[in-house]
């Protein structure tokens, strides 16, 4: 979802890199536009300016702020914008065109910096439209300048005139007739990639001194912007925050348009890493599906460098998986103690979360929220007690670690470090019991993915409507062609760095494998502890996968031993929707109730032995029941999501809400939450 965000009369499009080229990219399709990219001098100058400049920034196809300074007013107003800087989005948009072959034009530059620039992007088609070094608005010169550029082949302009002489020009190219295309104003862009004029260093960038540098390098110039037009840009901002605070801000009202999704989740599920982001995307995608825009808010992984996707918004990158981290994991234990909380959710609490999702809240109003995970309710009271609100539980997860802790603790003669887990693991089940029973009693609905989660649950807070959604997990490419010819024998895909995953990893390691024969060789894929190249007897360990379907498709078995946890299992979802021959314990198929012909179940060693060995032996089938049964799951599942949007967001039901769910609501909202710590983040 791409949003715009009203503050001091512009409507900016607030959206990062990714955002904008998605913006563009449609853009592209339609008739041609313009896009204006203000920072505070461009702000004070529409505000003291004539009315012909207001009246070129409002024609604007895209308002894009260049400028932190903006973002953070905005933010002191109780608004998110983010800043999108010009000169980042111009080097982005030629290391990267939006589609190949893409024309891109440059007018402003002289011909040695486009030489420049050429050398630096050699394989970008680009075009220099020559302009005159003082190029005056509305002159012969002008017109003619414009006539010629509105003629030229170019899908996108980069416009790089001093203000506001960019502007007038993108605006009036529209008048001259262009049909096609998208011109961009960029001013100095071209001057900084070419080196003309030196940018400043990062630490001045991020945090919003980059005027400072400039005015540094240029004073002459850059004093009468920076210290006698710019400081009038607080006075703005104040009347802007006094009004926000009086009126809220200005939500246009959109009958008919899809309704709004805010989305609140741990960690960005795009990527697909795991069976909880791949049911987290199940959920974003049949939301979609059913028209509705939906803007994710989650931790974005530490390290990660890629571009988030559209609608995807982190706060601040995080680190997620405990494993190898010690020193944090021991300060997150130790502040889960003091806030008595459940150490999977105090890992999540941060300052910068929590404001991010209340400027969020207060720049673009939504129509349903999703908490998203049990671990993410600690969120639930930042919501307006009037939002409805859905949680999506996808584990009882008090029963989940309490029952693993248990199985620790009664191992015959446990050692100190096992009982010492197991303490912990009961504990952070007693912690989650009253997480979830005071998450429920705040939502509308509860959304599980398995009927026996959804009775599970429904005993915690039986005033709580649940509903139970099969998931069809994601969809592999060539899913639906026949089996290739296997290369694995037997094969184990998962993430395996869990305790609770790895307890099924650890029985077959000990307890099947060392009975299969010795040419049945077998290949463990996913992360474990484990480096990647490790053999164990007759099993290999091949790491992470980085395409899952072509792994299933290449057993002549996948075996899920899983012997603990709740909820349903995404790996056999998509090992039964690929069609493979799958052996798998009772547990593993929880949730799952209409299984392909191509299963076996086996809970003892005895009988995953024997199953597998029939496996092997028997013939191979094509897949096509996998797919089939994955695709009528799908659809399924689709359609449970439009009935549940149907009585939560339809008026006759808001209306109708009882006095008593919607007193329920609010009490839990508004009531003070537990103690807890926060990050400094």
């Amino acid at each position: 979802m791409i949003s715009t965000i009203d503050y001091l009369g512009m409507r900016f499009l607030d959206a990062n890199l990714t955002g904008v080229r998605s913006a563009f990219r449609e853009a592209l399709r339609g008739r041609f536009g313009y896009v204006v990219t203000p920072n505070v001098d461009h702000v004070v100058s529409y505000h003291r300016g004539d009315a012909a400049l207001r009246e070129v920034y409002d024609g604007a196809l895209f308002q894009i702020c260049d400028s932190r300074v903006l973002s953070r007013l905005a933010g002191l107003s109780g608004l998110h914008l983010t800043p999108c800087p010009g000169s980042d989005l111009t080097r982005d948009l030629l290391e990267r065109p939006l589609f190949p072959a893409m024309r891109i034009a440059v007018i402003g530059p002289d011909m040695d910096a486009f030489r420049d620039l050429q050398q630096r992007f050699p394989s970008v088609s680009l075009t220099l439209i020559p302009s005159a070094q003082r190029l005056s608005i509305g002159s012969p010169e002008w017109k003619e300048t414009v006539a010629r550029t509105a003629g030229t082949r170019w899908d996108l302009l980069l416009v790089c005139l001093s203000f506001p002489k960019q502007e007038f020009f993108a605006h009036d190219l529209g008048r001259a007739g262009r049909v096609h295309g998208l011109a961009l104003c960029v001013g100095a862009s071209i001057d900084f990639l070419t080196g003309r004029q030196k940018r400043a260093p990062e630490f001045f960038r991020k945090a919003g001194l980059e005027w400072l540098h400039r005015l540094a390098q240029d004073p002459r110039r850059m004093a009468s912007r920076y210290l006698q037009r710019g400081p009038a840009v607080f006075a703005l901002a104040g009347r802007e925050w006094a009004r926000l605070r009086q009126e809220g801000p200005m939500v246009a009202d959109r009958p008919g348009s899809p309704k709004r999704v805010l989305f609140l989740t741990t960690v960005m599920p795009h990527e697909r890493m795991t069976g909880g982001e791949i049911a987290s995307m199940n959920f974003i995608d049949g939301l979609k599906a059913s028209g509705c825009e939906v803007e994710v808010i989650a931790y974005r992984r530490e390290g990660q460098a890629d571009d988030l996707p559209v609608g995807f918004l982190s706060p601040v990158d995080w680190p997620i998986e405990s494993a190898g981290r010690p020193v944090r994991s021991g300060a997150w234990m130790a502040s889960a103690f003091l806030a008595r909380r459940p150490y999977s959710v105090q890992k999540y609490v941060s300052r910068a979360m929590r404001r991010f999702v209340r400027l969020r809240l207060r720049s673009v109003p939504a129509d349903l929220a999703v908490i998203d995970h049990a671990q993410a309710s600690w969120l639930l009271p930042l919501l307006p007690a009037d939002l409805p609100t859905v949680l999506i539980a996808h584990n009882v997860e008090h029963q989940l670690y309490e029952g693993h802790g248990n199985a620790l603790s009664d191992v015959a003669k446990p050692r100190l470090r096992e009982r010492l887990k197991g303490r912990i693991y009961r504990r952070e089940g007693e912690r989650l019991l009253a997480v979830e029973r005071q998450a429920m009693a705040g939502v509308r609905e509860v959304w599980t993915l398995a009927e026996d989660d959804a009775t599970a649950l429904s005993r915690l807070s039986p005033q709580t409507p649940v509903r139970s959604f099969g998931l069809p997990g994601q969809p592999f490419l060539s899913a639906a062609e026949t089996l290739p010819e296997p290369t694995i024998d037997v094969g184990l895909l998962g993430s395996w760095v869990w305790d609770v995953n790895r307890a099924g990893l650890d029985w077959f390691l000990t307890a099947v494998a060392p009975r299969l024969p010795g040419h049945v060789k077998v290949v463990v894929g996913g992360k474990s502890l484990h480096p990647p190249g490790t053999v164990i007897g007759s099993v290999r360990f091949a790491g992470f996968v980085p395409d899952a379907g072509a792994f299933l498709r290449s057993c002549s078995v996948v075996v899920i031993p899983s012997t603990t946890g709740s909820g349903v299992q995404i790996k056999t979802i998509e090992t039964l929707g690929v069609g493979v021959p799958t052996v798998a314990t009772t547990v593993a198929l929880r949730g799952i109730n209409d299984p392909p012909l191509d299963l076996r179940l086996a809970n003892s060693a005895t009988d995953m032995v024997n199953a597998i060995l029939e496996t092997l032996q028997a013939p191979r089938p094509d897949g096509r029941d996998g797919a089939a049964w994955r695709l009528a799951r799908e659809r399924a599942f689709e359609t449970d999501i439009r009935n549940a949007l149907s009585g939560l967001l339809s008026p006759q039901t808001s209306d109708t809400t009882s006095k008593d769910v919607a007193d329920r609501i609010r009490s839990t909202r508004q009531a003070p939450p537990a103690r807890i710590t926060e990050d400094a983040a």
